[in-house]
């Protein structure tokens, strides 16, 4: 999502079918994007450090369920790439919680 930190009114555009219209909400979309990239990387990063790969995984998941949450809790739902990308997170979310039980 490192591309959305860079172009976040086209990254929106294609993502959502909307465009950002004010200096807030292109702030909002860059941060979102450069949470999503920093995450991605820890989890990478946490990948060969075992000890971080339990915190690691615990903050993604609350990241991708937030997103789950805030698309299918909303008139967002009925966007279809945001559906799609809330349903990949929530099976992430599923794996993440399997993985750190044990499973």
């Amino acid at each position: 999502m490192l591309a959305q930190f860079v172009a976040p009114m086209w990254m929106v555009h294609h993502t959502f079918g909307e465009v950002p219209s004010g200096a807030v909400s292109i702030a909002l979309a860059r941060h979102w994007g450069l949470l999503l990239f920093c995450i991605g990387a820890l989890l990478v990063y946490s990948a060969f450090h075992p000890a971080l790969r339990g915190p690691a995984v615990v903050l993604a998941s609350v990241e991708k369920a937030g997103f789950v949450a805030c698309v299918f809790g909303t008139p967002v739902r009925k966007r279809p790439m945001a559906s799609i990308m809330a349903a990949a997170d929530a099976v992430m979310v599923l794996i993440y919680v399997l993985y750190l039980a044990g499973l």
